[in-house]
């Protein structure tokens, strides 16, 4: 008994440079993904498990904390989940070993709803002046972010991508005669290498773009390289609101077609000859790379913006997943139980992602029998078909990547009302 009273009267406090997510979905379950600044790693918690480690402020107890769970979900902690629980915190290095603070104020948020006090900005989200960060304040994309952050503002933005919307609508329509007068810069070398140039200048806008808004929303960027057109950021799984992660994934797409907007006002000043010809050119291949930016389909920036939305961890394979499994519940009525609305979002993913497959691999399939046809004759098209499939099948067969650990990662899984561990993700 004195064991047990002694164990819960500790007062563990969680180390205040770590960074939480939101409430987001795996699937059937709600996680909380949670990662360590010092070493990149993340991991993922369940939702009564972050209720307990959110607590962990250095002032409450674990009988307090046992209390309070108690009373949120109708039943107590024995000693045995208390000490699964925090060994599992102590080997990922989670807990501080310093003093613990002497009041609430220098733990968490009581409620939960906010961050750790040292993580940074609202919700634990990160600030962009740490050290090493591309984006910091004293940089360019700070620069940058000061002067032309009002375009990322609610309203402008939405304005924006309307406007965007407008013109490849406006392309859409127009696009015959577009054509027209695009296709002699397409034979023409200089103004195709012109129009290389120009698409690749596009692109650069496209992830410095994505850096200016990461850095203006609070997220940290590590790298931005416009040359390779690269842009890696961290911490953006864990701004406080999916409207900032969404602005992120959509701004470089909108900076495409900011760009597609200018050429198509020069095009229409711009008299008949070998300029015109080439905007024209551009537009149509703006409006291409534009448009491709937003399908759905990973690792576009479309996905992106649909798995924000919906708040879906890995929403492309949770949904092969739901798929897959549907049989087995509705048959054998066993598996995993899905709430409508997130049975209805993956059951759509999944039906949109199968018919996108399917018909990228016609196209290709049909594309290749053209081009073996003068060779092999109607085996050209056979051989093409069983390439594409035997491509898809091994995508889909491949292993998962391992975690940071060397492991697979494990699934989130309760026992007793209480997670019994986490799960590692890859760094993000």
């Amino acid at each position: 008994m004195s064991g047990s009273a002694g164990l819960l009267a500790k007062r563990p406090r969680l180390r205040e440079d770590l960074v939480f997510s939101r409430p987001l979905r795996r699937g059937p379950v709600t996680v909380y993904v949670v990662k360590d600044r010092r070493t990149g790693k993340a991991f993922e918690l369940a939702a009564k498990e972050q209720f307990l480690v959110r607590r962990m402020d250095g002032a409450r107890s674990l009988a307090d904390i046992t209390q309070e769970y108690a009373a949120e979900f109708g039943r107590r902690l024995s000693d045995d989940h208390w000490v699964r629980l925090l060994w599992l915190l102590h080997e990922r290095g989670l807990l501080s070993t310093g003093r613990a603070a002497a009041g609430p104020s220098g733990g968490t948020d009581p409620s939960g709803a906010g961050g750790p006090s040292g993580a940074g900005g609202p919700n634990g989200a990160a600030t962009p002046g740490e050290a090493g960060d591309a984006g910091g304040p004293g940089g360019a994309l700070g620069w940058w972010a000061r002067r032309l952050g009002w375009v990322l503002r609610g309203p402008v933005f939405a304005g924006g991508c309307l406007l965007v919307a407008a013109v490849l609508a406006a392309v859409a329509l127009r696009l015959g005669p577009l054509w027209s007068a695009a296709r002699p810069a397409f034979t023409d070398p200089v103004s195709l290498l012109v129009l290389v140039l120009l698409a690749w200048l596009s692109a650069a806008l496209h992830e410095f773009a994505h850096g200016l808004a990461a850095v203006h929303f609070g997220a940290t960027v590590r790298r931005i390289n416009l040359l390779t057109l690269t842009c890696r950021i961290e911490d953006y799984p864990y701004l406080p609101r999916r409207s900032q992660q969404v602005s992120i994934a959509a701004a470089g797409g909108l900076a495409n077609g900011l760009v597609v907007l200018c050429c198509a006002a020069a095009l229409a000043v711009v008299p008949s000859g070998r300029v015109h010809g080439l905007l024209a050119a551009y537009v149509v291949v703006g409006s291409v790379q534009t448009l491709v930016n937003f399908v759905p389909l990973p690792p576009l920036d479309g996905y992106k913006i649909v798995s924000h939305l919906l708040d879906l961890l890995d929403l492309s394979r949770e949904s092969r997943r739901y798929l897959s499994t549907a049989p087995r519940r509705l048959l054998r009525r066993t598996g995993p139980r899905y709430p409508r609305p997130v049975a209805v979002r993956l059951g759509l993913f999944g039906l949109w992602w199968l018919a996108a497959v399917a018909t990228i691999a016609a196209g290709v399939v049909a594309a290749g029998g053209v081009l073996l046809e003068a060779r092999l004759g109607g085996f050209g098209y056979a051989l093409s078909a069983a390439i594409v499939c035997l491509t898809i099948a091994g995508w889909l067969a491949r292993p998962r990547r391992v975690g940071s650990a060397g492991r697979p990662p494990s699934r989130p899984s309760e026992q007793d009302g209480t997670p019994a561990s986490t799960t590692n993700q890859d760094n993000q």
